[in-house]
């Protein structure tokens, strides 16, 4: 899944997300009421399983991923348009982006290994529409702005510590035809600068 970003000579539009995200702010989006969502997953043959992840939260659990079910309402509420038949797709994608994201916090969080042997994932946000620094200045010089955004709040043993991330189309190949870059890191602090 994670592949180099596409990059240009000129400046972008905000790329799209393979998954049908990222061309308006969350603000900006039609909601749904709760109870029209509700009925318009209950015609639709979804799963109501979820996969537990390997991402520890802070209670000591490993997260727990939306179902078919959970993520399609979810996403049609904000105004978004799914297939629903191509929700165990989307599912799979979600799921193994957020792994490869843990798995790239966790290559920082190794650098304090020996302070925090297990750090914990205490929350995410999603920021869809707001640009981080990094992507802003990275457009001005031809690359294409990320498809989303999110927040990633990590305890690494009593210490609260963010992370940014950025998500872009990745270079699709014909073995690849959904592919995503993931550019997470620390945020930009005194403390995130020394990692």
């Amino acid at each position: 899944i994670l592949a180099q970003a596409k990059s240009g000579l000129k400046l972008r539009k905000m790329s799209t997300c393979p998954l049908g995200y990222g061309d308006t702010k969350a603000e900006d989006q039609a909601k749904v009421p709760h109870d029209q969502a509700e009925s318009s997953t209950k015609a639709e043959p979804l799963s109501g399983e979820r996969e537990r992840s390997t991402i520890p939260s802070a209670d000591g659990s490993n997260f727990l991923y939306p179902s078919e079910k959970q993520f399609y309402a979810s996403a049609t509420a904000k105004g978004h348009q799914l297939n629903p038949n191509d929700m165990s797709m989307v599912i799979a994608i979600h799921n193994a982006v957020n792994e490869r994201t843990w798995q790239d916090i966790l290559k920082y969080e190794w650098l304090h290994h020996e302070d925090c042997a297990e750090p914990k994932l205490i929350r995410f946000l999603g920021r869809p529409g707001e640009l981080t620094p990094k992507a802003r200045l990275g457009s001005l010089f031809g690359r294409t702005l990320p498809f989303d955004r999110h927040d990633w709040h990590v305890d690494r043993c009593g210490k609260h510590v963010r992370y940014v991330v950025d998500f872009y189309d990745g270079q699709q190949s014909a073995t690849h035809p959904v592919s995503i870059h993931i550019d997470a890191r620390p945020e930009v602090s005194f403390d995130g600068l020394k990692d």
